[in-house]
Protein backbone atom coordinates (compact mmCIF):
# COMPACT_ATOMS: atom_id res chain seq x y z
CA UNK A 1 0.00 0.00 0.00
CA UNK A 2 1.05 3.17 -0.97
CA UNK A 3 0.68 5.57 1.67
CA UNK A 4 2.29 9.03 1.99
CA UNK A 5 2.19 11.25 4.98
CA UNK A 6 2.40 14.78 4.12
CA UNK A 7 3.42 17.15 7.33
CA UNK A 8 4.64 20.22 8.66
CA UNK A 9 6.54 20.48 11.80
CA UNK A 10 5.28 17.45 13.03
CA UNK A 11 1.37 18.93 12.90
CA UNK A 12 -0.06 16.44 10.09
CA UNK A 13 -2.57 18.33 7.29
CA UNK A 14 -5.90 16.78 6.90
CA UNK A 15 -5.92 14.36 3.52
CA UNK A 16 -8.35 12.41 1.99
CA UNK A 17 -8.99 9.21 3.56
CA UNK A 18 -7.99 6.25 1.14
CA UNK A 19 -11.19 4.03 0.41
CA UNK A 20 -11.16 0.47 0.72
CA UNK A 21 -11.70 -1.26 -3.21
CA UNK A 22 -14.43 -3.34 -4.98
CA UNK A 23 -14.24 -5.70 -7.73
CA UNK A 24 -17.46 -4.81 -9.50
CA UNK A 25 -18.46 -6.29 -12.61
CA UNK A 26 -14.75 -7.09 -13.21
CA UNK A 27 -14.08 -3.39 -12.55
CA UNK A 28 -11.76 -2.41 -9.55
CA UNK A 29 -13.49 0.65 -7.53
CA UNK A 30 -13.50 2.89 -4.71
CA UNK A 31 -15.58 1.67 -2.28
CA UNK A 32 -16.77 4.76 0.60
CA UNK A 33 -18.01 2.05 2.91
CA UNK A 34 -15.57 -0.26 5.43
CA UNK A 35 -17.51 -3.49 5.79
CA UNK A 36 -14.27 -4.95 8.02
CA UNK A 37 -15.09 -2.98 10.64
CA UNK A 38 -18.48 -4.66 11.13
CA UNK A 39 -16.71 -8.12 11.92
CA UNK A 40 -14.75 -6.50 14.87
CA UNK A 41 -18.67 -5.24 16.07
CA UNK A 42 -19.92 -8.26 15.59
CA UNK A 43 -17.72 -11.03 16.81
CA UNK A 44 -16.36 -8.70 19.28
CA UNK A 45 -12.79 -9.94 18.86
CA UNK A 46 -9.67 -7.47 19.56
CA UNK A 47 -9.61 -5.19 16.49
CA UNK A 48 -5.83 -5.58 15.56
CA UNK A 49 -3.41 -2.61 16.36
CA UNK A 50 -2.99 -0.85 12.43
CA UNK A 51 -0.92 1.65 12.24
CA UNK A 52 -2.91 5.24 11.58
CA UNK A 53 -2.10 7.65 9.00
CA UNK A 54 -2.92 10.88 7.91
CA UNK A 55 -4.58 9.43 4.50
CA UNK A 56 -5.97 6.06 6.33
CA UNK A 57 -6.39 6.30 10.01
CA UNK A 58 -8.17 3.12 9.66
CA UNK A 59 -4.70 1.92 8.97
CA UNK A 60 -5.59 -0.30 5.90
CA UNK A 61 -7.31 -0.62 2.79
CA UNK A 62 -9.59 -4.32 2.22
CA UNK A 63 -10.51 -5.30 -1.36
CA UNK A 64 -13.56 -6.88 -1.72
CA UNK A 65 -15.36 -8.72 -4.63
CA UNK A 66 -18.79 -8.55 -5.40
CA UNK A 67 -19.52 -12.64 -6.75
CA UNK A 68 -23.09 -13.81 -7.92
CA UNK A 69 -25.23 -12.40 -5.56
CA UNK A 70 -23.03 -11.90 -2.71
CA UNK A 71 -19.79 -10.03 -0.84
CA UNK A 72 -16.31 -11.12 -0.33
CA UNK A 73 -13.50 -9.82 1.12
CA UNK A 74 -10.40 -10.44 -0.77
CA UNK A 75 -7.69 -9.43 0.62
CA UNK A 76 -6.32 -6.42 3.26
CA UNK A 77 -3.31 -4.15 2.91
CA UNK A 78 -1.48 -2.83 6.10
CA UNK A 79 0.47 -3.26 8.89
CA UNK A 80 -0.09 -3.37 12.38
CA UNK A 81 2.40 -4.67 16.11
CA UNK A 82 2.61 -7.99 16.84
CA UNK A 83 4.90 -9.00 19.30
CA UNK A 84 7.69 -11.75 18.13
CA UNK A 85 9.12 -14.83 19.84
CA UNK A 86 11.22 -13.20 21.96
CA UNK A 87 8.65 -10.22 23.09
CA UNK A 88 9.91 -7.81 21.29
CA UNK A 89 7.01 -5.31 19.10
CA UNK A 90 7.42 -5.71 15.68
CA UNK A 91 5.99 -4.11 12.83
CA UNK A 92 4.49 -7.32 10.07
CA UNK A 93 2.09 -7.08 7.27
CA UNK A 94 -1.09 -7.94 7.75
CA UNK A 95 -3.27 -10.09 5.62
CA UNK A 96 -6.65 -11.97 5.22
CA UNK A 97 -5.16 -15.21 6.54
CA UNK A 98 -4.32 -12.82 9.72
CA UNK A 99 -8.35 -12.70 10.73
CA UNK A 100 -9.62 -15.83 8.18
CA UNK A 101 -6.93 -18.47 8.86
CA UNK A 102 -9.03 -21.31 7.72
CA UNK A 103 -9.42 -19.24 4.39
CA UNK A 104 -6.00 -20.53 3.47
CA UNK A 105 -5.87 -16.73 1.62
CA UNK A 106 -9.07 -17.67 0.00
CA UNK A 107 -11.78 -15.17 -0.74
CA UNK A 108 -14.20 -14.80 2.33
CA UNK A 109 -17.87 -14.33 2.41
CA UNK A 110 -18.56 -11.16 4.47
CA UNK A 111 -22.07 -12.84 6.38
CA UNK A 112 -21.01 -10.30 8.97
CA UNK A 113 -22.24 -7.22 7.15
CA UNK A 114 -25.32 -5.80 6.43
CA UNK A 115 -25.93 -2.24 5.43
CA UNK A 116 -25.22 -0.16 2.54
CA UNK A 117 -22.04 0.25 0.15
CA UNK A 118 -21.63 3.16 -1.26
CA UNK A 119 -19.79 3.65 -4.79
CA UNK A 120 -19.06 6.52 -6.25
CA UNK A 121 -19.35 7.09 -9.76
CA UNK A 122 -18.48 9.57 -12.78
CA UNK A 123 -16.39 13.12 -11.81
CA UNK A 124 -16.51 14.52 -7.86
CA UNK A 125 -18.70 17.35 -7.85
CA UNK A 126 -18.12 18.58 -4.16
CA UNK A 127 -14.99 17.29 -1.89
CA UNK A 128 -14.81 16.28 1.92
CA UNK A 129 -11.78 14.81 3.79
CA UNK A 130 -13.40 11.87 4.59
CA UNK A 131 -16.49 9.70 2.85
CA UNK A 132 -18.55 12.87 2.30
CA UNK A 133 -17.42 13.53 -1.29
CA UNK A 134 -19.97 13.72 -3.68
CA UNK A 135 -20.08 12.52 -7.33
CA UNK A 136 -22.19 12.65 -10.26
CA UNK A 137 -23.59 9.04 -9.44
CA UNK A 138 -23.46 6.85 -6.94
CA UNK A 139 -24.01 2.84 -6.47
CA UNK A 140 -25.64 2.17 -3.79
CA UNK A 141 -25.66 -1.86 -2.92
CA UNK A 142 -27.75 -3.45 0.21
CA UNK A 143 -26.34 -6.47 1.89
CA UNK A 144 -27.99 -8.82 4.35
CA UNK A 145 -25.96 -10.89 6.38
CA UNK A 146 -23.18 -10.96 2.66
CA UNK A 147 -26.12 -11.65 0.48
CA UNK A 148 -26.56 -8.66 -2.21
CA UNK A 149 -30.14 -7.90 -2.61
CA UNK A 150 -30.14 -4.70 -4.14
CA UNK A 151 -28.32 -1.85 -6.34
CA UNK A 152 -29.24 1.09 -6.74
CA UNK A 153 -28.04 3.57 -8.34
CA UNK A 154 -28.10 7.44 -7.60
CA UNK A 155 -27.85 10.70 -10.51
CA UNK A 156 -27.15 13.44 -8.64
CA UNK A 157 -26.87 14.90 -11.90
CA UNK A 158 -30.02 14.44 -13.92
CA UNK A 159 -32.12 14.11 -10.14
CA UNK A 160 -32.60 10.32 -10.78
CA UNK A 161 -32.87 6.95 -9.04
CA UNK A 162 -32.37 3.89 -11.00
CA UNK A 163 -33.12 0.66 -9.39
CA UNK A 164 -30.60 -2.09 -11.02
CA UNK A 165 -32.71 -5.25 -11.87
CA UNK A 166 -29.51 -7.27 -12.59
CA UNK A 167 -27.89 -8.28 -9.41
Amino acid sequence: MAIVAVGVLGFFTMAAQLPDKILLNGRLQQLFSNPLEHYWLKSEKKRPAFYSLPNCRRGYVATWEVLGKQLHLREIDGNHEKVNIFFRKETTRFSIKDIFPKSLGRLVKANWFSGKLRIPQGKMTTYDDDYGSRFEQEMIITVEKGDIIKIATLDYTNRTLIINTRV
